[in-house]
């Protein structure tokens, strides 16, 4: 497997500052996003790249409040030397976070040290507040162990927090904005946090072992995709039953083996179409080295996805840097 890109770069805030911004591509998705690297974006339902994010910055944090319309997949680290706090408001129905699967009203914590492979099937909302860590003090210690670990948020007590404070700063004329006052953020912040920790014992997320497996296999399809691969073959592979390889994916991303893995092909299909020039390759060509064969289907599963025929974003192809980098997988497998 290859390890995803880590962010290197330092958790730049600028106090006070606030900026809203809506996306319905990959571009606009990334597009002047500090302090978060992004890999590997897929779209995994035909509205998955809509969405919209608010994000503030405090004295050393950062809060990033997002919403999703549809599904997607991608690989987020955040800033070096910066902890993370993560609260899931709403998950119409799948969400997994490397290996945590999510539901509503999770709080859940990491770092900079691993970049997690982050999965939703339909809409979704959260709000991921970024600390630097040398502003915490003693506070860090307690909160390293508790890293990949989550509890609840009781009442909606963190979330109400969080909005009230987003609000506070972007929508109050004459409301008094200094140091002081973001200082002031930061400790409710943090006080919330405590005073949840101080009443739960946080816990990492139990997985069956189907979803366990299920974990394993993504990984080995995303980041390694070698060979005629079938679903059987990965059941026999990893000693279960291809109904619970079927039963596990579907309850932890909310597609099937089979579903996933066309997804992650039609993407990379969409980005080769892209990027190729319309009087050297054809789409046939294209998706037949992905593993496609039946052009009707494939043209069917890819219209749905994207909106639009294959042989149109050929026609209207232009040249640029792939979007799902070389990094992202090695090779190519067919579909059984």
């Amino acid at each position: 497997m290859i390890k995803p890109k880590l962010n290197t770069n330092p958790l730049i805030l600028s106090p006070g500052h606030f900026y809203e911004q809506y996306w319905d591509n990959v571009e606009a998705a990334t597009q002047n996003v500090l302090n978060w690297e992004y890999n590997c974006i897929y779209q995994l339902k035909p509205n998955g790249l809509n969405g919209q994010r608010q994000v503030l910055d405090l004295n050393s944090m950062q809060i990033n409040h997002v919403s999703r319309a549809g599904g997607m997949m991608l690989t987020p680290s955040a800033s070096k030397d910066s902890f993370v706090i993560m609260v899931l408001e709403f998950c119409a129905d799948k969400a997994c976070l490397g290996p945590m699967k999510l539901q509503t009203g999770d709080i859940i914590f990491f770092d900079d040290r691993d970049a997690h492979n982050f999965i939703n099937n339909s809409a979704i909302e959260f709000t991921a507040v970024s600390i630097r860590k040398s502003s915490l003090g003693p506070l860090l210690a307690k909160l390293t162990k508790i890293i990949n670990h989550h509890i609840y948020d009781t009442d909606s007590g963190f979330t109400s927090t969080l909005h009230e404070i987003l609000k506070r700063f972007i929508n109050s004329s004459g409301q008094k904005k200094d140091a002081q006052s973001f200082q002031g953020a930061e400790d409710e912040i943090l006080g919330v946090i405590m005073k949840l920790l101080s009443e739960q014992t946080p816990t990492i997320p139990k997985l069956t072992a189907g979803e366990n497996t299920a974990l394993k296999i993504r990984d080995q399809v995303f980041h390694h995709m070698d060979g005629n691969i079938s679903i059987s073959s990965l059941a026999k592979q990893h000693q279960v039953s291809k109904q619970t390889l079927q039963n596990s994916f579907k309850s932890l991303f909310g597609f099937t083996p089979k579903q996933f893995i066309r997804l992650l092909k039609l993407n990379l299909i969409h980005q080769e179409l892209i990027n190729s020039n319309p009087e050297q390759s054809t789409v046939m060509k294209i998706a037949y080295r992905w593993g496609f064969t039946h052009m009707g289907r494939f043209s069917g599963y890819y219209t749905e996805l994207f909106g639009q025929n294959p042989s149109l974003t050929l026609k209207t192809s232009c040249f640029r840097e792939e979007n799902i980098k070389e990094s992202c997988i090695i090779r190519q497998e067919e579909i059984n």
